[in-house]
């Protein structure tokens, strides 16, 4: 649909955010990104079955431990959207950049500043 979103971000697909561990959004912060934003499919939606439930339950968890590390919470996000939502994509993503920009850098960043890191990364589930 030629929609734009701000440049700084990068999206990173994936079969199914079934896929996602906790691990791999520690890492995605500890290499700098200041958010993570995982759009999955709708609930009851998912190729995978419960691919999708499976990731939320690990973003839920994993903004505990955020919480507790003294990271903020809104940093990670998830989203259930249908693959021809892309106007709300979008106004996913700038909704998030615009949390992102009212936190701040990520405090781990701040101490290893890198202009090659983006604001924000957005995980995208590849629709089947």
């Amino acid at each position: 649909m030629r929609l734009q979103y701000p440049t700084n971000i990068r999206i990173i697909r994936t079969p199914c955010t079934g896929k996602l561990e906790v691990e791999y959004f520690m890492k995605a912060f500890e290499n700098g990104a200041d958010g993570v934003l995982v759009a999955g499919c709708e609930e009851g939606s998912c190729h995978f079955i419960e691919g999708n439930l499976m990731a939320k339950r690990r973003v839920n968890y994993t903004r505990q431990i955020l919480s507790e590390a003294g990271f903020e919470m809104e940093r990670l996000r998830m989203i259930n959207i249908g693959a021809a939502d892309a106007r709300h994509f979008v106004e996913h993503i700038k909704n998030m950049i615009e949390t992102i920009r009212s936190l701040g850098p990520n405090p781990l960043h701040q101490a290893d500043a890198s202009p090659s890191v983006p604001d924000a990364m957005i995980e995208q589930e590849i629709q089947p």
